[in-house]
């Protein structure tokens, strides 16, 4: 089936006799409130119900689908029939028409453009920003300071995107570009819970949220603007992403108007951009942070391993292959807090899964945060077991019982890059500083688009010993 970005099914029709089995459905609201409040424990319940439950959120048909093969069957076997469906409407308000929101052709377009600047030769070509600009953001900290994780990791990696996809820096603007998305994140959770109707209505209508929202993507908006005019008038060869997307062409198109991206394509991809290339590091990093320093003997043997391969010498793109512990706290990482906690699609058309009939219009979930957590592939499945990750396990281990990135023809674009730039920050400072929780925080998992941690991540920074 081909799918056009305005192919969004009607209200899908089921015989209730031919639905999986779920978790207890109240009257009227069925299990609404339930998934407003606490998500994650709904889905948690609904898996032991098997590898395909019913979700009854209203006016919703929701399926979760909880096993390795079926998962691939959604998002790689059966990809044409399924697309964003509700979450793309919804995230349409901060993105627009861009990579991570458009369906069918428009999509493939979109993609096809910008896979050779995401190839892993030119990714390499950013590894020295990476390693300059962590190297720079430490020197601010000193011995027994304490910080906020989320906002340390988050400036960080927004100056690291600017710089790598613009070439530019912008350091006045950094920290008010973090509160733009942070504030969008929260937004666009809110519409996400409401059926597309009312979406539409109450973003149309005055209300305090909708303006403060407005008057944060209109900042975002004329940054970008101001970017893009720049680079189409300048003379200047550059070699940055955002000239690539401004003077890019698609050679396989037989549109006129797929030749080239206008300013609006270009506008929606750079702003998806900067979230997708800033959030989800930055959250990578920040859980990251919080596991080594409530493990502190994994954090000594982490830092074992940067001494025997770096010593005090930065670390470079070859060294990272002889850093399997980074690789492995990482990987482990991902697993307990995957910064993209959950995965959808709405099926376009009908077919079954399981054994049970998909009507089109329904809408299937696989979240990352309850796979990732499967007795099933993982022992002691809440522990956190770095050593769990050798090759040998890795190679046992079903294809989607693991994807923090995604899969299928929609896996994140940028996965290379962000993996990259993960590895250089966490051995850069793990180099020089050990982290420890401030034991007064509470830690809370918040599970907006992006799972974050309620209010912030505090630690205390300890320089090192030479």
């Amino acid at each position: 089936m081909t799918v056009t970005d305005t192919d969004y099914p009607s209200k899908p029709v089921v015989n209730r006799s031919q639905l999986p089995p779920g978790p207890p459905e109240p009257p009227i609201l069925g299990q609404t409130l339930r998934y407003i409040r606490n998500p994650i424990g709904l889905m948690q319940e609904a898996a032991a119900y098997g590898d395909l439950a019913t979700l009854s959120v209203r006016p919703f048909l929701m399926y979760l689908v909880n096993h390795p093969d079926l998962i691939q069957e959604v998002f790689a076997t059966r990809h044409r029939s399924v697309g964003r469906g509700r979450l793309g409407s919804a995230v349409k308000f901060l993105f627009g028409e861009s990579l991570i929101t458009s369906e069918g052709t428009t999509h493939l377009w979109q993609r096809r453009l910008m896979q050779p600047h995401f190839h892993n030769r030119r990714i390499a070509t950013y590894g020295e920003t990476m390693l300059q600009y962590t190297q720079q953001h430490q020197q601010r900290w000193s011995d027994g300071m304490e910080v906020d994780m989320v906002l340390e990791m988050r400036d960080l990696t927004l100056h690291i995107v600017v710089k790598t996809l613009f070439g530019i820096d912008l350091p006045a603007d950094i920290t008010r570009i973090g509160q733009v998305f942070d504030y969008g994140n929260h937004y666009l959770m809110l519409r996400y819970n409401q059926p597309p109707p009312l979406r539409r209505f109450l973003h149309s209508l005055p209300l305090p949220q909708t303006r403060r929202f407005h008057r944060e993507m209109a900042y975002l908006d004329q940054i970008v603007t101001s970017l893009i005019e720049e680079c189409r008038q300048s003379d200047e060869e550059r070699d940055d992403l955002l000239s690539l997307l401004v003077h890019t062409t698609d050679d396989e198109s037989d549109r006129p108007d797929e030749q080239a991206m206008t300013d609006q394509q270009v506008q929606n991809q750079i702003s998806s951009l900067f979230v997708a290339g800033h959030e989800t590091t930055t959250l990578a990093l920040t859980w990251t942070w919080y596991l080594l320093a409530t493990h502190p003997e994994w954090q000594t043997r982490w830092h074992a391993e940067l001494d025997a391969v770096l010593g005090d010498r930065p670390v470079t793109l070859s060294d990272l292959p002889h850093l399997p512990l980074t690789d492995q706290i990482l990987t482990e990482s991902l697993r307990l807090y995957p910064p993209l906690w959950s995965s959808g699609r709405m099926a376009f058309e009908s077919f079954e899964l399981g054994g049970f009939p998909i009507p089109a219009g329904a809408m299937l979930l696989a979240p990352q945060i309850v796979m990732h957590q499967d007795a099933r592939w993982f022992e002691e499945p809440q522990a956190f077991r770095p050593d769990r990750w050798t090759p040998e396990f890795r190679q046992d281990l079903p294809r989607f019982a693991y994807y923090p990135f995604g899969g299928g023809p929609r896996r994140c674009i940028g996965d290379s890059f962000a993996w990259m730039e993960a590895q250089i920050v966490l051995a850069t400072l793990g180099q020089s500083w050990s982290m420890r929780h401030v034991p007064r925080h509470p830690v809370e998992v918040v599970p907006l688009i992006t799972l974050q941690p309620k209010q912030g991540m505090p630690m205390v920074l300890e320089r090192r010993s030479a």
